[in-house]
């Protein structure tokens, strides 16, 4: 390719890129731009609601297997 050829295409490129802004391509209209309520619970995000959830499920594992243990309900085969 020839140095005109790529001037051509990048003069293609901006033109087309112009048209674009002219028409609002790519850009959302305001009116179909939906409010959505926040996704938040107490105050935090999804990830820290899911470290929440998964460091009260931790507890409880522990504590019931604790629980299991102190009452003899649960035997540790040991050698």
């Amino acid at each position: 390719m020839e140095e005109n050829d790529l001037n051509k295409m990048a003069d293609e490129n901006l033109a087309s890129i112009k048209k674009e802004v002219e028409y609002g391509l790519g850009t959302p209209d305001p009116d179909d731009i939906v409010q959505t309520a926040s996704r938040r619970f107490w105050g935090m995000t999804s990830g820290q609601r899911f470290l929440l959830a998964l460091m009260v499920f931790l507890n409880v594992a522990v504590l019931g297997l604790f629980f299991l243990l102190a009452s003899g309900r649960l035997d540790v085969p040991i050698p």
